[in-house]
């Protein structure tokens, strides 16, 4: 166990307690972590009806805010969870208790070095929000008058965050290392691209600056209401944009069928554009998100959780949506192959059979029955089956579009998806091929065949005079070898102890034999003091062996 672990060993604690709680102290056990002993006399305290996925989102609620966070993120990742356990972790609640005012009167004082009562004609001390990362209270600008939404920073919550990873970063090693069955996850990979994640979303000028990049690049375009920004009150503690009063979306909401009909179709628009043509889209569009204003617009809101594609990105994930729209089983599986990893040689022509048999499922159905998202989830669980891993940007934004058609449904459930995103997909395509399009991307590859040609001959030249003077060296990365490692370390580390031991042992003996004093119970003392320290290290090194079942 590393340091950073031990040195917060009572929060190691508490995580150890709340997993035997809901039923997983044997985790804690196989992990062979420093608290494992606690664990024994806590029975599991969970309804017997519950499943494991139930029992694991109750644990991460209870586990805090870090765990929460991270477990929503997961939540967007359907190549590599089970679909039950996303269903669960989609349901996960971060709300919590508010913070006190004074707590808040604090943080914006120390922000901004001015009292409160100079910084807004007025601060409403009850929060309108409160969630485990920050809580949002309303204000009044003082001088333009406007009314301010403030999101503030919850004290300490960014060391509690580190806290917490440093731990999940040492238990995701842990497991990866002795569970073989995880080790198919990456559980160490996934814990580090959601470290950074993570920090990024509590650094609210980081969120400031998605929020005016959305604005500027998709409110007009797709005529979704994106608040606007107050940058002299943002901080990476506090955020301050205008207030959006308006209708939460719930499956009750009273308003006439053709304006959910028209918010529903606006929304897929606005998701489409944002990711297809700008490849910068809101990560996580559920209808928690969204409110609907009085001039009956849909704002969306939260951005601190923001999805980027690369311009190739964005052309295959286009390409393969435009496969699933014309029901292309050939073209969808080649898309799909160009776009997935394999850790082994596939066997394409099983997984375009696997692709066909969800096509003809669809094939049948009309348009408007077609669930874009379930075929997405239908084509993700496909690729699993054969060892085939999305990027994770990939899977965010299948997530997202899952997400959005979700929220379109709740408004509108007899949105046909297909009619409403096919022109809008078509549009984008048929700009691949537009002229000035097609220039940019001929200039882009003569520009790189230029530099290679400058850079080739000196690079062949550096290869050929080593390979002449014998200098040419192939480095291999030997991988899957950390458990002999680590067992070749542990077995050279008893083995130094014994040697160290049986020297002891034998120096004691000649000291003993001396009769030099002082002398403890008749024999000189030093002999008697090295008798006692093998003796407890050899017992400590027994114990070990039998414990780790190493014999």
């Amino acid at each position: 166990m590393e340091l950073k672990t031990i040195t917060n060993f009572g929060r190691l604690k508490d995580m150890a307690v709340i997993l035997a709680k809901y039923g997983f102290g044997d985790l804690v056990q196989r992990l062979d972590l420093p608290v494992k002993n606690l664990v024994h006399a806590i029975s599991p305290t969970i309804d017997t009806d519950m499943d494991v996925f139930q029992r694991i989102r109750l644990a991460i609620e209870e586990l805090g805010p870090t765990f929460v966070k991270l477990g929503q993120i997961l939540s967007m990742r359907p190549d590599i969870l089970p679909v039950p356990m996303i269903k669960e972790l989609s349901r996960l609640q971060d709300a919590v208790g508010p913070i006190p005012f004074d707590n808040v009167k604090k943080v914006l004082e120390q922000e901004f070095d001015t009292p409160l009562a100079s910084l807004f004609s007025s601060f409403d001390p009850e929060p309108v929000a409160a969630a485990s990362l920050s809580q949002v209270h309303k204000a009044v600008h003082r001088s333009k008058g406007r009314v301010l939404a403030v999101k503030v920073r919850r004290p300490g919550i960014v060391k509690t965050v580190e806290t917490d990873l440093n731990i999940l970063e040492t238990l995701a090693r842990q497991c990866h290392n002795n569970i073989e069955a995880l080790q198919v996850y990456d559980l160490p990979g996934i814990v580090e691209a959601n470290r950074r994640t993570l920090l990024r979303e509590i650094d609210f000028s980081r969120e400031a600056r998605y929020i005016q990049i959305a604005k500027a690049k998709i409110e007009q375009e797709s005529d979704i209401l994106i608040p606007e920004v107050f940058t002299e009150y943002t901080t990476p503690r506090v955020l301050v944009t205008a207030f959006v009063s308006g209708t939460k979306i719930t499956p009750a909401l009273d308003i006439p069928q053709d304006l959910r009909k028209t918010l529903a179709g606006t929304g897929l628009k606005s998701a489409v554009l944002q990711i297809l043509d700008h490849g910068f889209y809101h990560a996580d569009p559920h209808p928690g998100n969204m409110v609907i204003t009085s001039d009956n617009r849909l704002c969306l809101m939260d951005w601190g959780m923001v999805g980027r594609l690369t311009p190739d990105e964005k052309n295959d994930l286009l390409f393969l949506i435009r496969a699933g729209v014309d029901k292309d089983s050939r073209k969808l599986t080649q898309m799909l192959c160009n776009i997935a990893t394999a850790k082994e040689t596939i066997d394409s022509r099983q997984l375009e059979k696997d692709v066909m048999d969800i096509m003809d499922v669809y094939m049948s159905l009309p348009l408007k029955d077609i669930h874009m998202g379930q075929l997405l989830e239908d084509l993700v669980q496909v690729l699993k089956s054969h060892d085939l891993r999305l990027p994770p940007d990939m899977s965010i934004v299948i997530k997202a579009l899952i997400t959005v058609e979700g929220t379109a449904r709740m408004l509108y459930p007899d949105l046909d998806v297909i009619s409403e995103a096919e022109p809008h997909v078509r549009k984008l395509v048929s700009r691949q091929y537009s002229k000035g399009y097609l220039w940019q991307r001929l200039r882009h590859n003569l520009s790189s065949i230029w530099n290679l040609q400058q850079h080739l001959p000196e690079t062949l030249s550096t290869i050929f005079k080593k390979m002449a003077h014998g200098d040419l060296t192939i480095g291999f990365d030997h991988k899957n070898l950390a458990p002999l490692h680590q067992a070749l370390e542990s077995s050279f580390n008893r083995l130094t102890l014994g040697i160290v031991l049986g020297a002891m042992i034998m120096g004691s003996s000649m000291i003993i034999t001396t009769g030099v004093k002082p002398l403890l119970f008749g024999f000189p003392a030093l002999g008697m003091i090295g008798y006692l320290i093998s003796a407890l290290l050899g017992l400590w090194l027994i114990i070990t062996i039998i414990r780790g079942r190493d014999y």
